[in-house]
């Protein structure tokens, strides 16, 4: 099976084994943080310190970015000539009850029925979910949420808490544009759903100011 490949900044294009992706589309990396004002405050020797999630997500190199607020990505993607997508991604740290991934995902983003369910899968620690929201408006809206555990660390969750990572996903089409079941159904919702496949997160420590 050919792998996608994936570009980073500053970086040649590079080959990743991620079976979730499609082989004829091209990916870039991308990082993001949610802010300190946001993070998880440390106890113990690091009380000084909070924690925030670092999550990489990939996303096709036919979004064009576009300027967000600290802590977001944002994308507009064509998906033909009427129809556009604004795409926003979004990172938080939270505090929860420990749970299995697939549970979290389901809990927190339940969707409208099982035909609005557009894309989900468990990996290890992690899941995601993609579903369209019903109604709209004149507007088609998808939402995605991807969850990881960040952290057990004692002096980041407290007894019966793990810290998890929130990748949370928008895409909202412009009100009025021809956005056919096909742009959302066969390919914005799978191509959300190959981005969060291979999402991760890691702790980023921040010193209280």
């Amino acid at each position: 099976m050919k792998w996608p490949a994936i570009a980073t900044a500053g970086l040649a294009t590079i080959a990743v084994a991620a079976p979730a992706l499609a082989a004829s589309t091209r990916f870039v990396t991308h990082t993001l943080t949610d802010p300190a004002s946001r993070g998880l405050a440390v106890t113990g020797p690091l009380r000084g310190y909070v924690v925030t999630s670092k999550a990489r997500v990939v996303v096709p190199t036919a979004w064009r970015q576009r300027s967000a607020p600290a802590g977001q990505l944002r994308f507009t993607t064509t998906q033909n000539s009427s129809c556009h997508y604004t795409v926003t991604y979004r990172a938080a740290s939270v505090l929860a009850p420990p749970q299995t991934t697939s549970a979290y995902t389901e809990a927190k983003l339940p969707g409208a029925g099982p035909r609005y369910v557009l894309d989900g899968g468990a990996r290890r620690n992690t899941a995601f979910r993609v579903v369209r929201r019903a109604g709209g408006a004149g507007a088609v809206r998808l939402d995605a949420l991807w969850v990881g555990v960040l952290t057990k660390r004692a002096d980041i969750a407290p007894p019966g808490k793990v810290a998890w990572t929130e990748i949370r996903v928008t895409a909202v089409s412009r009100t009025g544009d021809e956005c056919h079941a096909g742009t959302w159904r066969s390919a914005l919702g799978p191509a959300i759903g190959d981005s969060l496949a291979v999402a991760r997160t890691g702790l980023h420590f921040v010193r209280k100011h």
